[in-house]
Order: structure tokens, then C-alpha cells, then sequence
């Protein structure tokens, strides 16, 4: 296990290196070279739209996988380090400066956001997988609205149950103020992004305050009670990890496919007004 994750550490390196060593030798070509070629733009744009044909047919390979067209995990390394060139490549072709036209200033704004939603989910990636394996089980999305409900009745169930003692008000009290509002929906969405648990420290010195007024046959219970709150908080925290990443595919893939069209819109009418192809 350690030599395989060392050889894709070496293999995330080198293709780093590599696209490290592409992007300064486009620098140095916009630099040295394209002053000389005044209608360079027509092979950046090219260049360009020829990366983002590259970089959206990756969704397309994920969706027929039966094609043996190399690997899932090939082609999300080639969408990740092409995706860093086209960054410097649109610098090189807007010349780093804002384009004019509502429709370029339309295309610019898209790349942006395709590029910095692009850089977020890399991250998101190869972080979210290891924290949802390390909560220990993983709920699938649709089945947690489900799952919430069943953590509330098991939690309601239980304080009726106990409402049958002479002093279980106490607890009936605690669950009505505390914790109703906690069972009924997602609580924590950001807390839980930064895998903070202040949320679980604040439930847990609660319990401990109640705890110091129950009664010995309230223990039990109070004891299963915080079991089914901390369910509540594992559950709350796929769903902040898997929201996000089910928002970020929403952000990502539909505006792809947003650039790609007005891309061809740009073209079109380059070469309708440039009188002449370069």
C-alpha cells in the first residue's frame, strides 16, 4: 500500500513537471515569438478550443465507459493538468487583459468560473472520498431525508416512552428545547465542511448538564438519546460533504458545456467580420 502510494505521488509529480515546463514554454513563446505573428490570437483560440473539446469529452468518457478509450483515472489526470494549460493559454490569448464585447466578456467570465469551479473540485475529489470513508459508512444522498425521519421517530419514540415515569418531564423538556428542531432537518452545513465539532461538544455538555439532575432510570435512556444525536451529526455531515459535491457538478459540468457553445459562437463571428481567415 505505502509503494503504491509513493508511485502516485511520483506520477502526480511528473505530470506536474511537465505541465509546468508547457506552460513556461507558451510563456515564453507569447513573450519572444507571437509579437512577430500580429494575428496570433487565431492560433491561440484554436489551440484553446481544441483543449476544451479535450477537456469536455471526459464527461463524455464517463458516460460510456464500455469504450476502451484508456482509463477513468487516465483521462481525470489529462482533464487536470490540460485543464491548468488552457488557464495560461486564455491569459495568452486575452493578451491578460479584459476582453471588449458583451459576448467576450461573457466567454471570459464563464472560463473563469469553469476554471476556479475546475480547481475546487480537484480538491474536493481527493478530499471528500477519504473523509466520507474515514465517518466510517457512507448513506447514499437520496435514502438521508429518509434516514433523518427514522432518527427522529426513534428519538420521539423514546421520550414517550420514558413520559411514563413520574420525573421524565425532565427529559421530554430537554428533547422539546434542545434537540427537536436538531432532528427535523440538515443543521451545521459549514461547521461540518471544516470538520468542526463545536456542534458535538455544545450536544455533549448538555447531556452532561441534564445528566447531573436525572434520575438512575433516566440514565439508560439518556444514554441511547445522545447515541441517536450523534448518528444525527454523522448524518448531517455526509450531507454537507455530498451536497457540495452533487452543487459543484451543477456549477461545473453545465457551464463546460455553456463555454464550449458560446466558444462557437466566437468563432463564427470572428471569421464573419475578420474579412479574411488567417
Amino acid at each position: 500500500m505505502a509503494q503504491k502510494h509513493i508511485d502516485i505521488l511520483r506520477r502526480r509529480w511528473a505530470a506536474l513537471t511537465v505541465t509546468t515546463l508547457v506552460i513556461a514554454a507558451l510563456g515564453y513563446a507569447y513573450v519572444n515569438i507571437a509579437p512577430l505573428y500580429p494575428r496570433h490570437p487565431y492560433l491561440s483560440g484554436w489551440a484553446l478550443f481544441a483543449i476544451m473539446l479535450l477537456l469536455t469529452f471526459f464527461n463524455l468518457r464517463k458516460k460510456v465507459p464500455f469504450l476502451r478509450l484508456g482509463s477513468t483515472g487516465l483521462w481525470l489526470q489529462i482533464h487536470i493538468y490540460v485543464g491548468l494549460v488552457s488557464g495560461a493559454l486564455f491569459l495568452m490569448h486575452t493578451g491578460f487583459g479584459w476582453p471588449h464585447g458583451w459576448l467576450n466578456q461573457l466567454i471570459a467570465l464563464c472560463f473563469i468560473i469553469v476554471f476556479i469551479t475546475g480547481v475546487i473540485g480537484l480538491w474536493i475529489s481527493r478530499e471528500f472520498p477519504r473523509r466520507l470513508t474515514v465517518a466510517g459508512f457512507e448513506t447514499p444522498f437520496e435514502r438521508m431525508p429518509q434516514v433523518r425521519r427514522q432518527l427522529r421517530q426513534s428519538a420521539e419514540s423514546m421520550i414517550l416512552q420514558g413520559a411514563e415515569g413520574p420525573a421524565s418531564s425532565l427529559i421530554a423538556d430537554f428533547y422539546t428545547h434542545k434537540l427537536g428542531l436538531f432532528f427535523t432537518s440538515h443543521e451545521n452545513f459549514f461547521a461540518h465542511l471544516q470538520r468542526s465539532r463545536t456542534a458535538q461538544a455544545a450536544h455533549a455538555a448538555q447531556f452532561d448538564e441534564i445528566q447531573r439532575y436525572a434520575r438512575k432510570n433516566e440514565q439508560e435512556l439518556l444514554k441511547k438519546l445522545a447515541e441517536l444525536v450523534e448518528q444525527k451529526h454523522l448524518l448531517d455531515y455526509q450531507y454537507s460533504l455530498q451536497l457540495t459535491l452533487r452543487v459543484w457538478l451543477f456549477a461545473h459540468i453545465p457551464l463546460s458545456y455553456s463555454l464550449l457553445i458560446l466558444s462557437i459562437a466566437h468563432i463564427f463571428i470572428v471569421y464573419s467580420f475578420s474579412g479574411s481567415t488567417p
